[in-house]
């Protein structure tokens, strides 16, 4: 059974595995002190999800993209990294729901067959199941059935069991997919049988510059035909105070007072690769604080002039710069760069810190219930911002606070002129005042003319270039040849190399609307009719046909089947985790602790 599964429906468990981790301790911002715990990153099925159940999924991925990109995460990868791990969590959830609900359960037979058939990747390199550096797989069954090894293999199985779980649920949901023979050769065919085409590929964009742009009397006639693409919800609008989550003055003073203690003892000849490993908080720590070679002027300011004044070998005094302070070691000069560690402590708002900031909040939002949102804004000199456009639960309410929807769900369900109880976000904390309330209807066609006047011209850049394909086919009915007419109306004639249903035309991408209808061009050089596609229009010309081999089909047939089998299963089992995913009552609160990336 397993084997047969491992085969299946090894691709889908990218979904829903998640491997053990250890926990990172991060500091966090809460979401909102009104309706839901500090701690909540979302809800899934009524399940409340802590951080720390999230942090561990999270800290998983985060380390696995640290190795990768050697400490160094290109930008978005962190936003990217959370998302996954969001999704991983989520499958998780959902999926043992699942198991629960069908009453999965695995047998101490199963497992031990399972172990033996396929040892774990880590015992594989097990130095205790080596011989002459290869894995020994008799001393691997030796140590299964040897009675002394009971409570290692006890372990083993609670590793694997909730996967075996997963394994049982799969073959449920997929276990009655099965393949006709016309199903296998439709793999076989998008395979093997094969075409080179010529065509003339006329894109929108070419017209985008030359089409008029929309008027007045265009972008009201279009918004009268599509009024129902701009119904919208119920909105509101806020303003809002920001109390911003900086380090105070007593915050600077104590890591300043740290940081000078840290560079006593490195000045004192304590190895400042250890001392970088214990105490900064920074990502080159696990490095020694070493931040590679870099020019003059890539690093902040402050930093960039304290390296380059330095000679090598020298540990700077504490440098203060925006992320806080560091002890710098210059490692080497090489031309005009420099190799440098650095040791950083962050500054960052401490909890006394924090804790007068909400009280700071909280005495503005009672003052402001009392005497009025603005003028206690202006007694307490308070800048007030605004959400710069209606916002639905959920939507955007300002750059600053992007989406909240403690913060919405508070603007959505109190009257124009209420005042919120603060908000904690990951940087702020914010007091907001509802502004006005926009029953639920459709946006102006004031609010939308600028996307409508966008979608118009795009219309008339496609329609431009069908009626130019349309030109170019009955020139090319009429004698002229491909060579001829794209050279006459000045769009290149492109030419493939041997191509099957699956694959890239170049310049023209992956449709199987354009690759279905060269397919179907029976002679060579026969020539087909305008194809419109997403980005334009083709026309296409046989150029050479290869037809499948069905003496291979014969001899190959029966791996075909096993392929189409685990795609048709996959796909399956796709639909039906997408369908739990769009049955499920899934909040995320996540943008809440992550403001500041």
């Amino acid at each position: 059974m397993f084997e047969m599964l491992r085969k299946m429906i090894g691709p889908i468990m990218l979904l829903v595995l998640v491997a053990f981790l250890a926990t990172i301790i991060f500091s966090w911002g809460g979401g909102g002190f009104q309706d839901r715990p500090r701690d909540m990153v979302g809800i899934i099925n009524g399940e409340e999800i802590s951080i720390k159940v999230f942090d561990r999924y999270y800290s998983n991925l985060l380390r696995q993209a640290q190795q990768e990109y050697d400490y160094d995460l290109p930008p978005g990868k962190a936003e990217e990294i959370r998302n996954n791990a969001w999704q991983q969590l989520q499958a998780d959830i959902l999926i043992n729901r699942e198991i629960e609900k069908h009453g999965i359960l695995v047998t101490d037979e199963e497992i031990y067959s399972f172990l033996k058939l396929y040892p774990p990747q880590e015992l594989q390199s097990a130095p205790q199941f080596m011989t002459d550096g290869n894995f020994d797989y008799q001393k691997y069954v030796n140590a299964m059935v040897n009675p002394e090894n009971a409570p290692f293999w006890a372990n083993l199985e609670n590793y694997v069991l909730p996967d075996l779980k997963k394994y049982k649920l799969q073959e449920q949901i997929i276990g009655g997919v099965r393949v006709t023979p016309a199903e296998v050769m439709e793999t076989f065919l998008a395979e093997k049988e094969k075409i080179k085409l010529g065509y003339i590929n006329i894109k929108n964009n070419d017209f985008r510059e030359l089409v008029s742009e929309a008027t007045d009397e265009e972008i009201q006639q279009y918004y009268d035909e599509n009024k129902e693409n701009y119904r919208v919800d119920e909105r509101a609008l806020i303003d809002f105070v920001m109390f911003e989550k900086e380090p105070s003055e007593n915050d600077w003073q104590r890591i300043r007072y740290e940081i000078q203690g840290i560079y006593d003892s490195a000045a004192a000849g304590a190895d400042f690769a250890e001392l970088a490993e214990i105490f900064s908080e920074d990502n080159s720590a696990s490095k020694g604080g070493d931040l590679g070679w870099f020019k003059q002027g890539q690093m902040v300011p402050p930093f960039d002039s304290a390296v380059f004044s330095m000679k090598e070998g020298q540990i700077s005094e504490p440098v203060k710069t925006g992320f806080g302070y560091h002890v710098i070691k210059l490692l080497g000069i090489k031309d005009e760069e420099r190799n440098a560690a650095h040791i950083l402590l962050k500054a960052e708002a401490s909890q006394e810190t924090l804790d007068q900031l909400l009280n700071n909040a909280n005495d503005f939002a009672l003052n402001a219930r009392e005497n009025g949102f603005e003028q206690t804004a202006a007694q307490f000199n308070y800048e007030i911002k605004s959400s710069p456009r209606p916002f639905d639960k959920g939507g955007f309410i300002s750059p600053e606070i992007r989406s909240n929807r403690d913060i919405s769900e508070f603007a959505l369900s109190n009257p124009v002129g209420q005042i919120s109880d603060p908000f904690e976000l990951n940087n702020f904390i914010i007091v907001a005042k509802v502004a006005e309330r926009i029953p639920a209807g459709y946006s102006s066609m004031e609010e939308v003319a600028i996307n409508i006047r966008s979608d118009i011209k795009k219309e008339k850049s496609k329609q431009m270039a069908l009626d130019t394909a349309r030109t170019i086919y009955d020139a090319i009915k009429n004698g002229s040849s491909f060579n001829r007419a794209s050279s006459t109306f000045g769009f290149p004639y492109e030419k493939t190399g041997l191509i099957n249903r699956n694959s890239v035309v170049p310049n023209v991408g992956r449709f199987p609307r354009v690759t279905g209808a060269g397919f179907a061009l029976k002679e060579i050089n026969e020539t087909s009719g305008p194809i419109a596609y997403r980005n334009g229009v083709v026309i296409l010309k046989l150029l050479e046909k290869v037809s499948a081999d069905l003496e291979e089909f014969n001899q190959i047939q029966d791996s075909l089947k096993i392929v189409t089998l685990q795609k048709k299963q996959q796909d399956m089992y796709r639909r039906w985790y997408n369908n739990l995913v769009n049955n499920a009552e899934i909040v995320s609160y996540l943008d809440d602790f992550y403001r500041d990336y």
